[in-house]
């Protein structure tokens, strides 16, 4: 009985009232005081009393008197009085008429009797409706004022897109006429809608939902809808909707009866849905879709500060770094280049006085080390900045290339298998090994300048530099005497070296191009006791897709 409507319980108590009001006009008409039929009055009450039902049928025929969600009580309560009373008249009848009732009418009288019982059951009905309706209003209440908690309290006090999102869904299964709540994310550039966070059923069930924005029978549904017109949908009944079908099944296992869709928004951004879930049908009353919107662009308003703070602190955090690199530079400038600048300004004075060729050498190799590093200040200063375009390379090939300038008569170059092909930008990962390859050469070699190598092993080598393929990205690794565990953390820093002529940059140039690429760098111990640098996060495929 709950599905049926206003109009037609409306229709079916006005026509009972008109055809009651002309039965018992007739009866009036051809009236005859014999004792045992009804009196007159009796009859013209009994009209009243049928005009009266005429009339509330009308009023609940045009949703005057209560919700279409309640008109089947009214019709079932309308039936018990009509039975109720009807067994009593009859009773009261045969008492009265005792052996004589076969002499008797009784339609009459039980007609009349029936239309004080169908009245009765009618105002019965009215009355446990209205109380019915009072109770869901009660409750209705009750979720928006829990709605209105949760954009006034809840949401705030969230600095994570992920937490603001388990907590609205969390919040409002706490509402007994809501099963279960689920947010979906939404990007332009996928038409598929991924569910973020859900409560009140398995995750089996969320997991396997397809919701889509686009013309499939997936996107035509309330959840495409939604997005689409960025205006909420409400399914009273999820089975009289035909665009609903694509999930009958799902909703079928859990009970589910109605629904409600509401976009998330901010200004000209949908950062995608929540749904809500119902078992009984017709649950959303406008005034609850009002704050039901108004929890949508709060929670996308919400968002949008989750967004704006973390990309604050990712120029915050930038800053630090580029603050953190000036502090390296004014140490350089203020210090070690000043110390170079004095040896060669020194030596020149003294050649100047002497005449001797040594003093020149000795500026000479002052200002060479003074052009190392402007040169390595220079690459660090470049090094922070984000790679936007990327280029499909073959990492063997750029690695022979960094080989060739950082490499040592010394020291042997060996590629252990099939490097594959990286995504990167080539002249900064060149710089990349450039710099570790010349770690790897410098701190393992016993032998003088570096110099372009066949990467043959040859005899007698001092070190060996091994580059290989990893499951998350490459490695290079070494035979030298490596880094001790507690020095690995700092060799990263800038400035910091062990080796009198290095400038301390080199490995710090390393970590900022793999940060720049979206890498990890790590440093730990080669399978030969060596230094091993590993690279994570990486993408390597097996073959060049783009000739270099």
């Amino acid at each position: 009985m709950k599905s049926v409507s206003n109009r037609f319980v409306g229709g079916v108590v006005a026509s009972a009232g008109l055809l009651l009001s002309l039965f018992h006009l007739s009866h009036l008409t051809a009236f005859r005081p014999n004792g045992v039929f009804p009196e007159g009055s009796t009859l013209v009450l009994s009209i009243v009393l049928s005009l009266v039902m005429t009339a509330v049928g009308a009023m609940i025929a045009l949703d005057r008197l209560v919700s279409s969600r309640s008109a089947g009580r009214i019709l079932a309560w309308t039936g018990i009085g009509v039975v109720a009373l009807s067994l009593l008249g009859a009773w009261i009848v045969v008492s009265i008429a005792g052996g004589e009732l076969s002499l008797l009418n009784p339609l009459g009288p039980m007609l009349t009797v029936a239309t004080f019982g169908a009245l009765v059951g009618l105002l019965v009905g009215l009355y446990d409706v209205r109380g019915l309706e009072h109770q869901q209003s009660v409750e209705q209440s009750n979720r928006i004022n829990d709605t209105l908690r949760i954009a006034t309290q809840e949401l705030v006090n969230k600095t994570e897109r992920s937490a603001l999102e388990r907590a609205v869904c969390e919040k409002l299964t706490e509402s007994e006429a809501y099963e279960a709540v689920w947010i979906g994310r939404y990007d332009e550039a996928d038409p598929t809608v991924r569910a973020a966070a859900w409560s009140g059923f398995t995750d089996d069930y969320f997991e396997s939902i397809v919701i889509t924005v686009d013309d499939s029978p997936t996107g035509n549904g309330a959840g495409g809808r939604a997005i689409k017109s960025r205006e909420i949908q409400c399914v009273p009944n999820v089975f009289d909707d035909p665009t609903m079908e694509p999930w009958w099944d799902l909703l079928e296992m859990h009970g589910v009866r109605s629904l409600a869709v509401i976009p998330i928004t901010h200004d000209d951004t949908v950062y995608g849905f929540f749904s809500i879930y119902a078992d009984r049908q017709s649950v959303f009353g406008d005034r609850e879709q009002e704050v039901l919107v108004e929890l949508g662009e709060t929670i996308g308003h919400a968002i949008a500060s989750i967004e704006a703070r973390e990309r604050l602190a990712d120029q915050e955090r930038e800053l630090a770094r580029q603050n953190e690199q000036l502090d390296a530079f004014a140490g350089v400038v203020s210090h070690d280049l000043r110390n170079p600048l004095n040896v060669a300004m020194g030596n020149l004075d003294l050649a100047r006085e002497q005449g001797d060729d040594v003093y020149f050498s000795r500026s000479a190799d002052a200002l060479d080390r003074m052009d190392d590093l402007v040169t390595d200040l220079l690459t660090l200063a470049r090094q922070g900045e984000t790679v936007d375009e990327f280029d499909q390379v073959s990492l063997r090939e750029v690695v022979e290339a960094a080989w060739s300038t950082a490499g040592s008569s010394a020291a042997t170059l060996r590629i252990d298998g099939e490097l594959g092909t990286v995504s990167c930008d080539r002249g900064r990962l060149r710089q990349l090994l450039e710099n570790l390859l010349r770690n790897s050469v410098e701190h393992g070699s016993t032998n003088g300048r570096p110099k372009v190598d066949d990467g043959v092993e040859h005899a007698g080598s001092d070190v060996t530099v091994t580059v290989r393929r990893t499951n998350a990205g490459f490695a290079v690794d070494d035979d030298g005497p490596g880094i001790p565990t507690e020095r690995r953390r700092a060799v990263f820093e800038a400035g910091h070296t062990t080796n009198q002529d290095g400038t301390g940059f080199g490995l710090n140039i390393v970590r900022s191009i793999a940060e720049a690429h979206g890498w990890e760098v790590s440093v730990g111990e080669s399978p030969d006791g060596g230094a091993r640098f590993e690279f994570v996060g990486v993408e390597l495929i097996d073959a060049v897709t783009d000739a270099p």
